[in-house]
Parts: C-alpha cells; structure tokens; sequence
C-alpha cells in the first residue's frame, strides 16, 4: 500500500485512534451496533470471522493454533455482532475479546500458572518499515490474554505485562508481527507492508476508493516497488511494473527520456502519450522534471471507466501520480544518496586497420578504380598503414561515468499541521565526456486544518536542469581505424568534408555545444470546505511555469544558435464530492467537477555562422558573419470542462460506475468544441455470493466490466485554421517575401474518440498468497485526424480531415506470489511478482474508405508502425550471373525479392517486413528478505519486435554506401569477392549499392536483468544507541546482462547511435532520524 493511501485510510479512522480508553459498556454497544448479514445458513467459523471483517471495520487477531472448521448454524440472516460472537463461543472453546477495533481471538484457558508471574513495564514506538513513518491505531494484544492497547498518533505506545509473554502487533494493510518478552525494555517495532493489498485504498482520479471496491482497469505501483531499486528517470521506474503499459528509451544520454505507451498507439497524427497527473494536476512537458524519490505512489488508469473522468485527454491513459506528504507525529529527518560508476554495456566489433585497408582495396578494384594504394589512400593514411596504427575508437573515447543523487527530506506534523520539504540533488556524468544532466528538485507540500471544517494547503516543487549534449556515437563508430587523436583539429577542415565521420569531435568537449537549462514551477494551492456530513467542497488553483534555454555551437561549421521559451500552464478546479450510506445495503458516493485550463507559450530563435573567434561559442551571436535563421512563436489554447461520476455499491458485492464529462477545447473549430465522453463500468465481488461460500480455495473473487468513449485533441492550437508559410519569390530585379497557404482550414473537425470495452478478473487464492488480475480489451478509435493531400490546383498542400480508424486488442496479467513466509520477525520471506501483455494494433480505415498510405507506411489491417520495404533473399552468385545482370545486378551484389515476378525490383516489390510493436512483452520482479537483508532481482523482457537501425545495415553492416574514412561492423569481414562467395554480406562498393536498406531490419527482442540490490538494514537495537530510527546500505547493479541476437550496441535505446546503454554499480544508503 503506497504512502499516501495509507495516510488516507488513517485520517478516515482518526477518531478511533485516538479513543484510547474505552469503557467496556461502551466497547459492547459498538458490537451490539454492527449488524452482520448471511446470505447462507450454515457456515464454518472461520468463515464468518471473514464476513465479519468485509463488513465492518472490525480485525481479529488469532492467538496460537485455533480450530475454526468447526460448523454452526445460524437462524437468522442478519445478527449484530455480539449476539454473533455469543452464539460461537456456545458451541466452540473460543472466546473473544475486543480492544478498539480489533478483537482477539483464543481458546478457553482452563489452567492458571502455578508461579507468580514477573511483571515488566513495555514501551516503544511502530513505524513503517519502508517510510519510518508512525503508525496510529496499530493493534497490540498480549498473546494468550485478552490485555492489549493501540499506539497514539505519534505511533508510541506503552503496556504492563509479563516476562516470557507475546506481543502481537497488528494493522490493516500489513503483515502481523510478534515479540516476546524478556524484561523491561522500550521497542522500536517496523511493521511490513502486506503482499496482500485487496483492502488497500487507490487513487482513481479527484478521489480515493478501496481496491476490492473498484470498477476500473487500474494498475498501482507502490512506494516499495519505487525505492526498490534507485532510479531518477521517473519514466523507468514505469517500465516492467505494469501489464499494458510499454517504455522504450529514447536514448541513453543523461537526462533523456522515453516513449511511454499505455495498450499500444492508436492515433496517427495526435499523439499517443499517457496523461500524466500529479498530486491531481495534470502535467505536459518534459517528465525528467519528477522526481521519483518524492512519488508515494502511482496509479495507471487503462480502461474507459478509469480514464473517462479525464475526458478528451484520457484516451491513451492517465498516470496518477501522489508524492509524499507530512502525518501526524514527530519529525522525521531522512537523508539517501545513491552513487555509482558506469561502463559501456556493450561494444560493437569494429574492423581492425588490416581488415578497414583490405576493404577499401576491394572496393575500389570492384569499381575498377584500385591502381596503387598511393592513389587509392591520403597521405596520413599511407603513414598510418606503415606504423601500423590501429586505433579502437571505442576504447579512446568511452570512458567510467559518474551518477550521484542526494536527497533530504523533513517531515511531520500535528493533527491539524502536516508538512513534507525534501531537496534532490542529481549529477550524472555520461561514458562520453561531453554528455552531462545535473537536476536539483525542491518540493514544499503542506496541509493545514484551519478549523473543523476547512482545510488547506499547497503542493509545489521547483526543478532548475542543465544538460549538455556532445555529438553522438555514430562519429566514433564509424571512425577510421588509421586515424589517431593526436593527429588534431586542422583535420576537420582538411581532410574531410563536413558531415563526415570524425571521431574527435566525441573526444572533445569544445568542439560540439549544446547546452539545455530548464527551470520549472509546478504547484497546487486548494481549500476544502465540509459542507454538511458527507458534502465537501475542494476548489484547486494550480500554475505550472516552464522557462527554457538552449544553446548550440559547432566548431567544425563555426555555427551557432540560441533559442529561449516560457510556458505557462493554468488550472482551475471546483469539485464537489458527496457520500452517503442508505440502510445496510446501498451507498452512494459522487463527485462533480468544473474546471477551465489555459496554456500560452512563447518563445524566439537565432542562428548564425561565421563567428569571429569560436571561443565565445553562442555568445554574442550578432558578431557573426551571417544570420541563417530567425523565428519566434506564440502557442494558446484553453479547455473547459464538466464532470460528473457516481458510484453505487449494493450489498457490498455489486459495485457500480457512471463517469460524464464534456469538454471544450479552443483546437477545434465552432460547433465542433464540445464533445460528451462517457462511460460505465460495473464489478461484482463474486466471493460474497451465498453460492461461493462453502469453497475454500479462492479467498477474493472479483468480475470487473467497462466500457466507455474518450477522446483525444493533442493537435496544433490552430489547426483547424489553416497553416501559411513563408516563401521567397523574385519581383522584378529583387528577391522578396511573402507567405503561400500550406493547409486548408477545416472547420468540421472532430475530436478523435477511442471507444474502449474492458473485461476482467481479480483473483485471491490459498489464503492470498497468491493474487493477480487477468484482463481483455478492445478499443476502437474512429475519427482519426489526417492529413489529406490535395492536388495543386486547389493552392493547399493537404487539409486536416477526421478520415481514418484503428483498433488495439489486448491480453493482461499480473500475478503476485508470496512463495515463502515464515511469518516471524527477521524470518525468511520470498516475493515474486509476474507482468505479461500483448497488444495487437491495426489500421482499420483510411481516408473513409480501406485505401493503403504506402507513402506514410499505413496499411489496412496492419499497425501503425510497420517496416514497408524490399526483402532480402541474400547474395548473387557467379552461378546466377546471367539471372543477376537481367535484374541489373551482378554477382556479389544484393539479391532482392522480386514480389509480383514482373523481371524488375522496383517500388512494386516492397512488402511489409514486420512492426516496431511488440507481440509481447513481461517482467519478474522477485523480492527475498532474511533477518536485516533484502535482496530484489528484477528481469524485463520484451519479444517480437522488429526495428531498422544502422547497426547492421548501411554504414555499418550492409555494406552500403561506403565513403571515405567510414568504418564497419567487423561482421561484415565475411563480405562477397569471387573467392569467398558469402551469401550474408555483399561485396563493398565505393559508390554504395541501389536499394540499400533492406538489410538494416532486425529482430531486436531481448531480455534483461535490469536490476540486482542486496540491502542491510543496521538491528534495531544498534539504531537506539546511535539515536537514529533506521540506516539502510545497499549495493546494486543495473544492467548487467542483456539477451538478444541483435548486432548493435543495445536493441532497446541506442538502435541509431546516439548514445550506448551502460553497467551501473551502484553504492547507496538511506538514514532516518
């Protein structure tokens, strides 16, 4: 259970923590006021005491080895609960006694000691063992005995007992811990979070619901599945956590992020980004400004129902992100760093200089242009061949990188006052030198109860970024095995032309600039007023303020240029939240929202070459020689929006979900700005029929059903008004300006609509130590936006028109699996748990009708994202000669399939050679824990996926397009010449070959450990004596091994060279005073 969601659960039970002294008059009128209903007559005892904790707030606490199969018959259907308790002790040894809310449960004791008992005085304090926060309301009963206290809101506690005697301590949401007794002794208790978390409360969007009760497709990621492993890419820490949810790195750099995809694409031109909310408010930009250390929890909403609160943003699913807050208690100090070093992962096997040489000879005798290699090589190259250089790139350039994240935070609070501050500092110092992301983050949150019915507060974070980009990896790797750094920078004007491949611009930090500063605001400022008893009000005003800078300069061109921009993001919300409970069987809650959000982003560019000395890089810019650029821009757009959702649960078994919200967007045209996005959903709790209570294998059952319409805007503001652009064009002896149209205006635009059916199951079984959910869905997303092209006499390039559909269909599962539990503190304890989703996409329709976009590589029946290309059949052979020359090829040259058998490779041959989409994808994440160790083995997966990438094809496998300077992949060794007739590689051209792609397409499925983390956590009793609540030290490793068939540096973020995955290890440790 995430942080936050507990914090909730203890706020609803406030007023029963801190009841500490209760009469036992008083403690038998709220058992004679709980009222159990039965469906069936005749139960098992440990089958009512289940009934009776789902329908009141009411835990029992079992004290040694208890018979509870015994049957009873029950006369009526509905009992309150002491006269049901009565009843049981009747017929069995049993006997009950309640403290507060929990009531322990022990068999009649006939003998009494025969000793005088010690008597020892008890006291400590139960914390979270993941948050060091306190916990109020934790159950403490004396095993064997009916004494027993709850802690206060600071978490402390204190009991008379005896030595030799057991304390239980139990709390809902987390596993029971025992302690016996040896001798007066105060007791620092931490309390594990339960594998169990049916009854833990979820973030669904403007409110919070019990997991068992809820309607919706939602996958959660808790607090301990986020600090289980030390990452600062918030987008990372997603990917493998959640079935029907897909991250590919973008890039390896410092600071880059990823594509996140929930249940696949489906849009063609909108965008298919999550929305990503945080502490309630919606967020756009860049995502490495979230922190992860500062996230409680986070909430994955998938289905219709779940999304449709957010409308026409929630068609490619929401994140729900809730960041740490203060509580109740004594201040808490907690400081955790992490750091590490970090190598290459995976190198690619360049040619030496003999096998480089030997290549450019026999691609220059295959042109018939060899002579000598005086005229086939440079100067410095025939000098590098009679020293023998031989440089390895690779080796001169990547080098050990440096990462480190410090974070301190301070939190705590009283009933009415609760704070959390935290600052994060981050410095990530790549394997290439001049590749650098530096992030400091502070976040204030605060609540405050200004009287009995008002509350207020703010959550606000502010991110200052810098990073800094070099030239990428394709310079090394392609780099000549003869040239050698000491050789200096005259070359780069000398011997090569610009664009060519020249290694030393990775080796040097001046030489490639482009430095990126973001500073960012985010906050949210609410009151909530109680209205009535069940009736409040929440009005939120949220800003969020972006200012960026960037800076480029490139020596070789004497370039440089300098853009600046500010956004600002603003959100109002009124919503109106209502709960009420009719009788014993219905309950309603509802919530009502009104919310206007604008955004308005300006910003200007200049570019320049020719500066007077490259030392003052993109600095005053208005030296320079020329100016090729200039351009500024202004982005607005406003969205209005009405909310409405009820959910009704009958009989605590039948739950019931309505969701409708219109919104109005400024992107769209008049008559077309509203739209209605609705939804239903309905789930029921199978295991509470009277017809599944005599079974003993499943302990939860729940059937769960959607189906809903969201949409999606995610267009230029001023779209459907049509585009102009400027345009040169002489007028008389002058060269002028003007503007031309580009896109007609459409005011008939529609919002794109993803209609979405979900079906699912969540599942206890063996007392839940084993639990998941299995679930299907298909979306259909119709009205697609697309751009039509036009014929030039209409004076428009193409008009923007909603002409096209997709479909998703998918399978999900997860499964938690409490292997070993040995249920005793310190005790052995084994966790796994299990990810696995397919999503199969295809385009529907196209501009109205089943008509293919070969040009854009969209296909009927087919998804987004396919590879539309020639196929490779291998090599021509002597043999084949004849064949070969009527295709215009000879042997040695590639060999393609010629598809429609017309004697000619032309466009006509092109066949879809396979997608970028996964056909699956899946993780396991298992978690062992013995006595202070911890230790967390996380394996990813993602299956049959295909990319292009120049790994293997072109410059570096193909043997294509060979120029002057440029390296292979060693690979490529066994290349086509009339003595080694190889059927994989063609023979090297210096002029390259026709049709050069199709052997850049690979299957890049892999497999990867992405994480191992041994932790110890220092006992108990050596933390009291260096007055600290808890020191955790850990060592890890991330990404030590990768499986895949693919050639290139990694099949996942570095397809294209921009920068190679790397090996971390990691030190780290976590002190909470």
């Amino acid at each position: 259970m995430g942080v936050f969601a507990r914090i909730l659960l203890v706020g609803m039970l406030l007023h029963i923590a801190t009841s500490m002294v209760l009469a036992s008059s008083s403690d038998a009128q709220q058992l004679k006021n709980t009222i159990i209903n039965f469906s069936l007559k005749d139960y098992r005892v440990d089958q009512i005491l289940k009934l009776v904790e789902r329908q009141s707030d009411f835990v029992f606490t079992y004290e040694g080895k208890l018979g509870l199969n015994q049957k009873i018959t029950l006369s009526k259907k509905s009992i309150d609960l002491e006269s049901l308790l009565v009843e049981i002790t009747k017929v069995t040894q049993l006997r009950f006694k309640q403290i507060n809310t929990n009531i322990a449960v022990r068999e009649q004791m006939d003998n009494l000691p025969l000793t005088p008992a010690i008597r020892i005085q008890i006291s400590g304090r139960v914390r979270d063992q993941e948050s060091d926060e306190p916990l109020p309301g934790v159950n403490i009963i004396v095993k064997g005995t009916s004494k027993g206290t709850v802690t206060d809101l600071a978490g402390d506690f204190s009991l008379d007992a005896e030595a030799g005697q057991t304390l239980i301590f139990s709390y809902i949401g987390y596993d029971s811990q025992e302690v016996t007794l040896t001798e007066a002794q105060t007791l620092s208790i931490k309390l594990i979070p339960s594998d169990n978390n049916i009854d833990e409360f979820v973030v669904v969007g403007y409110g919070t619901v019990q997991r068992r009760e809820m309607t919706g497709s939602i996958a959660s990621i808790g607090r301990q599945d986020i600090i289980s492993e030390p990452i600062y890419s918030f987008e990372n820490l997603l990917q493998g956590k959640a079935a029907g949810v897909d991250v590919v790195a973008d890039s390896y750099r410092p600071g880059a992020g990823s594509t996140v995809r929930i249940r696949g694409s489906r849009s063609l031109v909108a965008g298919n980004d999550p929305l990503i909310v945080m502490d309630g408010i919606p967020i756009e930009g860049n995502l490495m400004d979230i922190n992860p250390s500062d996230i409680a929890s986070i909430e994955i909403l998938k289905d219709a129902s779940a999304t449709a609160i957010y409308g026409s943003r929630g068609s490619n699913g929401v994140i729900l992100i809730t960041t740490r807050g203060g509580f109740s208690g004594q201040t808490q100090i907690e400081y955790s760093a992490f750091a590490g070093i970090q190598r290459i992962a995976n190198r690619v096997d360049l040619m030496n200089a003999q096998q480089y040489t030997e290549m450019q000879r026999q691609a220059a005798r295959q042109d018939g242009s060899y002579t000598t290699d005086e005229a086939l090589f440079m100067d410095w190259e025939r000098e590098a061949i009679q020293n023998g250089v031989d440089t390895d790139w690779q080796k001169e350039v990547f080098e050990t990188g440096l990462q480190q994240n410090h974070q301190l935070s301070v939190r705590g609070g009283t009933e009415d006052t609760k704070y959390a501050i935290s600052g994060t500092f981050l410095d990530h110092k790549s394997i290439l030198d001049n590749n650098d992301f530096s992030r400091f983050v502070g976040r204030v949150n605060l609540d405050q109860k200004v009287n009995r019915r008002l509350r207020a507060g703010v959550t606000s974070q502010v991110t200052y970024s810098n990073e800094h980009r070099g030239g990428n990896i394709r310079d090394l790797l392609l780099g000549s095995p003869l040239d050698w750094p000491e050789r200096g920078l005259g070359a780069l004007t000398s011997e090569f032309a610009v664009g060519e491949s020249f290694p030393v611009l990775a080796l040097n930090r001046d030489l490639v600039i482009d430095r990126r500063d973001r500073t960012r605001i985010i906050a949210n400022l609410y009151a909530e007023l109680e209205l009535l008893e069940g009736l409040s009000y929440r009005f939120n005003f949220a800003p969020d303020l972006t200012y960026y800078e960037r800076g480029t300069h490139t020596w070789q061109t004497s370039t440089a240029a300098i853009e600046n921009s500010r956004t600002s993001n603003v959100l109002f919300e009124n919503i109106i939240n209502y709960s009420k409970n009719f009788g014993e069987n219905h309950n309603i809650k509802a919530t009502g929202l009104y919310s206007v959000q604008t955004m308005r982003a300006l910003g200007m560019a200049t570019s320049v070459r020719g500066l007077p000395f490259e030392q003052q890089r993109y600095h005053n810019i208005g030296t320079a020689e020329e100016t090729t650029g200039r351009n500024s821009f202004l982005n607005e757009w406003a969205l209005e929006s009405y909310m409405l959702r009820v959910n009704y649960g009958l009989m605590d078994r039948y739950m019931f979900t309505i969701t409708g919200r219109v919104d109005g967007s400024s992107r769209l045209a008049e008559g077309n700005k509203y739209g209605l996005f609705p939804s239903a959903a309905f789930a029921w709790l199978i295991d509470q029929e009277r017809f599944f209570g005599r079974q003993q294998f499943f302990d939860e059952v729940k059937f769960r059903a959607s189906y809903g319409d969201v949409g999606n805007t995610g267009i230029n503001p001023y779209q459907t008004q049509g585009r102009v652009g400027r345009v040169g064009y002489s007028f008389g002896d002058q060269s002028v300006f003007g503007f031309q149209n580009l896109e007609l205006a459409n005011s008939e635009l529609r919002w794109e609509r993803t209609r979405q059916l979900d079906l699912g199951i969540d599942f206890g079984i063996l007392n839940n130590r084993v639990s998941g959910t299995v679930g299907i869905y298909q979306q259909n997303t119709i009205d697609l936006l697309m751009n039509r092209q036009l014929p030039p006499t209409s004076g428009f390039a193409s008009v923007l028109e909603n002409i096209g559909s997709t479909r998703n269909r998918g399978f999900e599962f997860n499964l938690s699996i409490i292997n070993f539990d040995s249920r005793k503190p310190g005790g052995f304890k084994w966790v796994t748990d299990v990810v696995f989703h397919t999503n199969k996409n295809e385009i529907i329709e196209l501009y109205g009708g089943k008509e293919d976009d070969p040009g854009n590589g969209w296909f009927i029946g087919q998804p987004i994202n396919v590879y539309y290309d020639w196929r490779f059949e291998g090599i021509w052979q002597e043999y084949e000669r004849e064949a070969a020359v009527s295709y215009g090829q000879r042997p040695g040259d590639m060999k393609l399939s010629d598809i429609n058998q017309d004697g000619k490779i032309d466009a006509n041959d092109r066949i879809i050679l396979g997608s970028d989409i996964p056909s699956w994808s899946g993780s396991i994440n298992n978690r062992f824990n013995y006595k202070n160790f911890d230790l967390a083995v996380f394996i990813y997966t993602t299956q049959g996926v295909n990319i292009y990438s120049e790994a293997g094809g072109t410059s570096l496998g193909g043997m294509i397009n060979l120029r002057r300077g440029y390296n292979l992949n060693s690979r490529n060794v066994d290349y086509w010449t009339p003595d080694n007739p190889s059927n994989e590689f063609p023979q090297p051209r210096v002029r390259g070959h026709a049709y050069s792609t199709p052997m850049a397409y690979f299957d890049a499925s892999f497999i990867r450990v992405r994480n191992i983390t041994l932790g110890y956590s220092l006992p108990n009793p050596l933390t009291e004596k260096l007055n600290i609540n808890r020191i955790r030290t850990y060592a890890g490793v991330q990404n030590p091994f990768t499986f895949t068939d693919f050639p290139g540096l990694d099949p996942e973020g570095a397809r294209n060279h921009d920068m190679p995955n790397y090996r971390t290890f990691l030190l780290g440790i976590e002190v909470g005073f």
